[in-house]
């Protein structure tokens, strides 16, 4: 194995042991936030599809 691969496997290595830890409470948090986000869009578009049409307006003899 060449030194440059080895030498880059190991800072590899490294950074991968450097990386902040993510916080499973703020993720959770995070994630209902969306769900609920997306809940309310479904519910405004299907009350907009249920609605009834407006009638047209009749036209109008001059």
């Amino acid at each position: 194995m060449r030194p440059e691969r080895l030498v880059l496997i190991i800072l590899l290595m490294l950074a991968g042991c450097a990386t902040p830890k993510r916080d499973a409470e703020a993720e959770a948090r995070g994630y209902e936030r969306g769900y609920g986000q997306a809940v309310k869009e479904q519910y405004w578009i299907i009350q907009n599809q249920q609605r009834a049409p407006q009638p047209a307006a009749a036209p109008q003899n001059p």
